[in-house]
C-alpha cells in the first residue's frame, strides 16, 4: 500500500501536476527549495522507513537512525541541502541472482541519500507524469506489471493477434548521463536540482567481494547508468525511456504497423 503523503505535500503535487499538464513547454525554475523543507523531507524519511532497505556504505541502518533521533537527523539533512553542503556518500553495490540466470547489480545508498533522493522524487515525479505516455507501465503511480498484462489480454480481446517481446539489455545501466539530464532540463531549469541528479549519478560505487574486500568504482568518470536500488533511479529510467515511448507514436508507428506498445520496467 502506498504511503500517503500530508495535506501540504499533496497540495505542491497538485500545484506542479496542474502547472505540469496545462504547459506542456514550460520548465520549472523554483524546485529545490521545495526538496528540504520540513514537511516533505520528513514524509520523505517515512517513505524510507516503509520500504526498509539495508544499509549502505556507511553502514547506518533505519533503526539506528531511529534511535539517535529522527527529527535532528532530518534537520542536519535540511541544513546540508540549504547550505549546498550536501553531497551523496558512495553507493553500495550487492549482486542479485536471476531467475534466468546471472545476477542483476542492485546499488544501495545510504540512508540519508535515500532520503534526500525520496524528496527529490516526491517533488519531480508529478511534473514528469504530466508528460509519461499511456504506454508506459514501469513504475509509476496505479500502474504495475499486472497492469500492462492486463492490457495485452484487453489488446487482444479487440483483435491483435501477435504479441511481441522485445528486452532492452540493460537499458538502465546504459543510459548515457549527458542525454539523461538533457532530457531532465526539458522540463526543470533549477540548476541545484540538475546539480543533485548529477551527483547521484556520478556517486562512486563500492563492490563488496565475498572475501571480505571492497573495490571502488566509478565516480566523476562515470557517465552511464543510473544506481538500480535508489529511490530516484525508476522515474530518471522512466525520463530517459520517455523518449522511446513518445518516438513511437510520433513517428506513426503505432498507426503504420497497427501495433500497440506497452511496456514495463522489469
Amino acid at each position: 500500500m502506498r504511503l500517503e503523503p500530508p495535506e501540504s505535500v499533496r497540495a505542491l503535487q497538485r500545484a506542479r501536476s496542474r502547472k505540469a499538464k496545462s504547459e506542456p513547454p514550460f520548465r520549472f525554475y523554483l524546485l529545490y527549495d521545495k526538496v528540504h523543507r520540513a514537511d516533505l523531507l520528513h514524509h520523505a524519511g517515512a517513505l524510507v522507513r516503509a520500504n526498509g532497505g539495508a544499509p549502505g556504505v556507511d553502514g547506518v541502518t533505519r533503526a539506528a537512525v531511529e534511535a539517535d533521533g529522527v527529527d535532528p537527523f532530518l534537520a542536519c539533512l535540511a541544513e546540508e541541502l540549504r547550505t549546498a553542503t550536501y553531497r551523496p556518500d558512495p553507493v553500495r553495490r550487492v549482486l542479485i541472482p536471476k531467475r534466468s540466470g546471472g545476477a542483476r547489480p542492485l546499488g544501495i545508498p545510504t540512508v540519508r541519500d535515500r532520503v534526500v533522493q525520496a524528496a527529490a522524487w516526491l517533488v519531480l515525479e508529478p511534473i514528469f507524469e504530466a508528460d509519461f505516455q499511456p504506454c508506459s507501465s514501469g513504475v509509476r503511480p496505479k500502474k504495475d506489471a499486472h497492469q500492462a498484462v492486463e492490457e495485452i489480454r484487453t489488446a487482444l480481446a479487440w483483435g491483435y493477434t501477435q504479441v511481441l517481446d522485445a528486452d532492452l539489455t540493460a537499458s538502465v545501466d546504459s543510459i548515457p548521463h549527458e542525454q539523461l539530464l538533457a532530457a531532465v532540463a526539458r522540463r526543470v531549469a533549477d540548476r541545484h536540482i540538475l546539480r543533485l541528479l548529477t551527483q547521484w549519478l556520478r556517486a562512486p560505487v563500492v563492490i563488496e567481494r565475498a572475501e571480505g574486500k571492497r573495490e571502488t568504482r566509478g565516480g566523476t568518470r562515470t557517465r552511464r547508468g543510473t544506481p538500480q536500488g535508489g529511490g530516484i533511479s525508476p522515474l530518471l529510467a522512466n525520463r530517459s525511456l520517455h523518449a522511446f515511448d513518445t518516438a513511437w507514436r510520433a513517428g506513426g508507428l503505432e498507426r503504420r504497423w497497427q501495433a500497440r506498445l506497452i511496456r514495463d520496467r522489469r
